[in-house]
């Protein structure tokens, strides 16, 4: 049943304190347990995993015995809570379900109190883009009204795609420039620390395309030649204010970002959609999806569930031609109390469409009278 204390029994034994070590009497001296075997975390991920543990301890008391957590315990005090959102919810249950992970393991695992207790559905926020046409007009505003390296920052991230916490720490030597490519292998997190690899954990190359080099550019006569005060190598991108490297995206987002759309009169949006709007038009442009998936640092199949629905412009509209002129094949029969003129014309009319398809593949040749 999990809850024999060998201490209980034989408290002069000397495998009565190893005992009480091997096995926590408290949630409380569990879960602390379980923050110190994640010590191979970054430091972000882990104070989010601390304040989860700090939750939990109020919620279950820390002095409470493990042994009287049981499921009904559990799924009482998760389901009674007032959770701000869905993705709280779950986020704080992978620490929870870590802690009863840690003391139910091997042949106990099948009486984890855990089980059967399930994340709240979240809804996925859909990509919200920008076109490219609005991307022009941002950037054209922010080199109007800032700093060029403001200007330089944003040009980067609209034409390479990249995340903001992967941009504010390339430095130049991650630039190939007879390959033409960039080489993400770090990022900095919203400590202000730096990590290798990037989100997935993952190093890649991206190629530098549109003003991605004019950036660079840009950067290189103020950037390039700057060192830490250890000798190490600068960041690219500065704040122009500071002459500092930018500790991560806020300071862009609220002092130029949010300003130039209300300036713009463009609908609002987080600064991160510069990522959407590289994938976006570049699909709708017909690019091949495994490619585009490459320099985003996705799998295919993540590329094809977050952007499959803008992929259809890729091929000028040709599937959607093609099923309005199947839909308007049966109109006919939709109709049969329709006037015969007007069904006369319509089939003369589907007969003319058919044939100017055939011949141009032009929907404005399509006619339909109704």
């Amino acid at each position: 049943m999990g809850t024999f204390r060998y201490a209980d029994f034989f408290p002069e034994s000397p495998r009565a304190q190893s005992d009480d070590v091997a096995r926590p009497s408290t949630f409380g001296h569990l879960a602390d347990l379980w923050i110190q075997a994640q010590g191979q975390l970054e430091d972000a991920t882990r104070d989010q995993y601390a304040g989860a543990v700090r939750l939990w301890k109020k919620l279950l008391g820390t002095e409470t015995p493990v042994a009287e957590l049981t499921h009904q315990v559990l799924a009482a005090k998760v389901g009674s809570h007032d959770w701000s959102s869905p993705k709280r919810h779950n986020n704080a249950l992978i620490a929870l379900r870590g802690i009863f992970a840690l003391e139910y393991r091997g042949r106990r695992a099948l009486d984890n109190p855990m089980a059967g207790i399930e994340n709240r559905p979240v809804v996925r926020r859909l990509p919200d883009p920008l076109t490219a046409d609005e991307r022009d007009r941002i950037l054209a505003d922010l080199r109007k009204h800032y700093d060029e390296r403001v200007w330089a920052y944003y040009a980067f991230a609209f034409f390479t795609g990249m995340r903001p916490e992967e941009i504010i720490a390339l430095r130049w030597s991650d630039i190939d420039v007879q390959a033409g490519t960039i080489r993400v292998q770090r990022v900095r997190t919203f400590r202000g620390t730096e990590r290798e690899g990037s989100k997935t954990h993952a190093m890649r190359d991206v190629d530098l395309v549109g003003l991605a080099p004019q950036a660079l550019a840009v950067m290189k006569p103020r950037t390039f030649m700057k060192r830490t005060d250890d000798g190490e190598e600068w960041n690219i991108f500065e704040n122009p204010v500071t002459g500092r490297p930018w500790h991560d995206e806020r300071s862009q987002r609220d002092h130029y970002w949010r300003p130039a759309l209300r300036r713009l009169g463009i609908r609002a949006r987080r600064s991160y959609c510069t990522r959407h709007t590289y994938a976006t038009v570049a699909l709708m442009r017909g690019v091949n999806p495994a490619y585009i998936a490459l320099q985003l640092g996705h799998s295919v199949k993540m590329l094809l569930e977050v952007y499959a629905r803008w992929i259809e412009g890729a091929d000028r509209g040709t599937e959607r031609r093609l099923l309005q002129a199947a839909m308007e094949s049966n109109l006919p029969l939709i109709c049969p109390s329709a006037p015969q003129e007007s069904r006369n014309a319509l089939k003369q009319n589907e007969e003319i469409g058919r044939r100017d398809w055939t011949r141009t593949n032009d929907p404005h040749h399509v006619k339909v009278v109704l």
